[in-house]
């Protein structure tokens, strides 16, 4: 039986490719590529099908390359990539072997994860989905504020691409126009006192998901994004290897003000939602050294730890 994905990886919007071809290439039948393709919407794919020319994708995807993506490295990089079509979650599969500088990106993602346990959506070819493995020497208590740091990091990428409107919001969502474009998850494993590893998960859409979730989500292009998936995905990792080697020799402290700077309600008015519904209302003062979101309320100063919170912007009372 034909994969789906497979098949469409064999297809492009400049010319028709025939079934046939695509059967003789993966040793099945016609009809198992034909019964594949027709699952192409699935994946947020739209074909243009011709009797007696085969398929066209309507709309062109920027395939992924484990070698353009190397090429695109600086010299001296020590960062290695592995490309695959499809992981159930790129986060998941390497936590279960982490290899310091090793990247995983994946064209699709049956399981990815986002904060909270919810589901990342994306459409293929419209979306960078990746993981990198770190490992640090020291301790679990060394890596505070580590989620900021790869914001602060991702959004400078960003910006360096020309989408310069990418803003933060505490602790790991990155918007667009006050979308929602990417995330991201870190997830640790090893001994407290070291070494330790660091899976850091990083999803963005290029394109918005044309699937409905509980938030409203945006798409890079159209912002002034200039690399394609392969080139921006080499700027991506370039700016995560210097900035990681930077959070390993100090820490948190230089990324504080680059993180406030990309601060999406700096100065607003926000609130604060606990899993159990409870609310907090303030202003959102900025962070505190370790990363905590410092909040000015009508009781002063409020230092949130956790981020297993919902954070809203509101509109101040009149």
């Amino acid at each position: 039986m034909a994969d789906t994905l497979t098949c469409l990886q064999f297809l492009s919007a400049e010319h028709f490719t025939s079934g046939a071809d695509i059967a003789a290439s993966l040793g099945v039948s016609r009809a198992s590529v034909s019964t594949a393709l027709a699952s192409a919407e699935d994946y947020g794919v739209t074909l243009t099908r011709r009797t007696g020319a085969g398929y066209r994708l309507s709309t062109p995807i920027e395939w992924l390359s484990r070698d353009r993506v190397l090429a695109a490295l600086p010299a001296g990089s020590h960062i290695d990539i592995d490309v695959v079509a499809r992981t159930d979650s790129t986060n998941r599969r390497l936590l279960a072997a982490p290899v310091h500088g090793k990247a995983l990106v994946a064209e699709w993602q049956d399981g990815g994860r986002g904060r909270l346990g919810r589901r990342w959506l994306a459409q293929l070819g419209g979306s960078l989905m990746f993981s990198l493995g770190w490992r640090f020497e020291g301790g679990t208590a060394g890596l505070s504020g580590l989620s900021l740091a790869v914001g602060a990091i991702v959004a400078g990428a960003l910006a360096d691409a020309g989408v310069a409107a990418v803003r933060l919001k505490w602790p790991n969502d990155l918007l667009l126009d006050g979308a929602k474009v990417g995330g991201i998850l870190i997830e640790i494993s090893g001994d407290a006192m070291g070494p330790t590893d660091a899976v850091i998960g990083i999803g963005l859409n290029l394109i918005a998901p044309a699937a409905v979730t509980d938030q409203a989500c945006a798409g890079l292009a159209g912002h002034g994004l200039v690399p394609g998936r392969n080139a921006l995905l080499a700027q991506l990792l370039t700016a995560l290897e210097s900035g990681l080697a930077e959070f390993t020799e100090h820490g948190f402290a230089p990324f504080k003000q680059r993180w406030e700077s990309f601060s999406a309600w700096q100065g607003q008015q926000v609130e604060l939602v606990a899993p159990d519904g409870s609310r907090r209302a303030g202003v959102l003062a900025g962070l505190a050294d370790d990363g905590s979101l410092r909040l000015t309320t009508d009781a002063g100063e409020l230092v949130v730890h956790t981020g297993d919170l919902s954070l809203r912007r509101t509109e101040p009372a009149r």
